[in-house]
């Protein structure tokens, strides 16, 4: 079975995702010794609040529409590219809408997350792009184009690390231009993937029919994905409201090693997702036991990886981080079994995605935050 696996196109298109993911996490995580040494575990701390409000906008301004996109290309009878123009609809209402709240609440954002009102706005403009180019990707995934998909990884990266260090270390911007560095990427490689879409991707006539899909798709997602969310980025707030931004610095200098494990997982996903999907339109016994039977193998996989980055966490912190962040050495091992079992959790939810049941997930989610 092993053999087989190592010759499917599910390794090939796993092994190109991760090759590139490699590449583009390798990236911020050489910027590490930078940040570590040119910003204040304070300040630090400002870079990690931006980005966790960042995603938590990103869920209303997106309202998961580019996961109804990925999974609509394997339909036959839906027009794929007028089904993409009426996602793109709906994330202009809906970032419109969110843009009008989050302006009313500002003050409220700001107090909460230490970060200035003009950046808390700025936050929804730009998750305005990141649906873009996340749209996009989906689109690249589904299509099984893991290199097109890689590139535009990799370019965003290599453009947020090149104007991060012309901003911190030649022009002394300090925090503001960690993010002025992020929002710039993501401006530009979302004006690109808006012409990318709309070029090859778009028929842009005005389908209700295909917009409650979308919306039935994305929005019982939204409490799932919060769910998620809370329990990933809750520390940070709990950190940051308690006890200061500082820590939230430190803590977030060791998520950054434990997510070497989420960073693999993800990768997988991405090829798993759509292999998976032509192997349940198979229907037959013998693809499904395959299928659990390769799922129990991973899961013993990456829980050993995560141990052995856990316990080498102590060396990792010496070498990659400034004197300030030593005490990150820590968390990392369980930072690392989590995102091991946050891998775990791709290998079964597509089962849900697959039969466009993700209020599952939203009814999963509010037990488990009752209980």
């Amino acid at each position: 079975m092993i053999k087989r696996v190592l010759k499917s196109s599910l390794f090939k298109a796993s092994g190109t995702y991760t090759l590139f993911s490699i590449f583009n996490s390798a990236i911020p995580f050489f910027l590490i010794p930078i940040l570590t040494r040119y910003l204040s575990p304070e300040e630090y701390g400002i870079v990690a609040m931006f980005s966790l409000l960042l995603s938590i906008i990103g869920l209303f301004t997106g309202l998961s529409v580019y996961g109804a996109i990925n999974r609509v290309y394997f339909e036959n009878d839906i027009n794929f590219k007028e089904y993409v123009a009426n996602c793109i609809y709906i994330l202009v209402f809906s970032s419109l809408l969110t843009f009008i709240i989050v302006y009313v609440i500002r003050n409220y954002l700001s107090h909460l997350t230490n970060i200035p009102e003009s950046w808390v706005l700025i936050s929804v403009l730009i998750s305005f792009f990141q649906i873009l180019i996340l749209s996009n990707l989906a689109i690249y995934q589904a299509t099984l184009n893991a290199k097109k998909y890689g590139y535009i990884q990799l370019g965003q990266g290599l453009l947020n690390a090149t104007l991060t260090i012309i901003f911190i270390v030649f022009l002394k911007m300090k925090w503001e231009g960690r993010l002025l560095a992020q929002v710039l990427s993501i401006f530009i490689f979302g004006i690109f993937s808006f012409f990318v879409i709309a070029k090859l991707w778009s028929e842009w006539k005005l389908n209700i029919k295909y917009i409650k899909h979308a919306l039935k798709f994305g929005i019982p997602l939204i409490p799932h994905t919060i769910g998620g969310m809370l329990m990933v980025m809750t520390d940070r707030f709990i950190i940051n409201n308690m006890i200061g931004t500082k820590e939230v610095g430190i803590y977030t200098a060791g998520l950054q090693i434990g997510m070497i494990i989420g960073l693999l997982a993800d990768s997988f996903n991405k090829a798993w997702a759509p292999w998976l999907i032509n192997k349940l339109n198979e229907n037959t016994y013998e693809t499904k036991i395959k299928i659990v039977k390769f799922t129990y193998l991973y899961f013993g996989a990456i829980i050993v990886l995560a141990l052995v980055i856990g316990f080498s966490a102590p060396f990792i912190v010496k070498i990659m981080f400034g004197k300030n962040y030593y005490d990150a050495k820590e968390i990392i091992i369980w930072i690392s079994l989590g995102n091991a079992f946050d891998g775990m959790y791709f290998m079964v939810v597509n089962y849900i995605f697959y039969v466009y049941k993700t209020h599952i997930l939203a009814w999963v989610t509010f037990f488990f935050w009752y209980n």
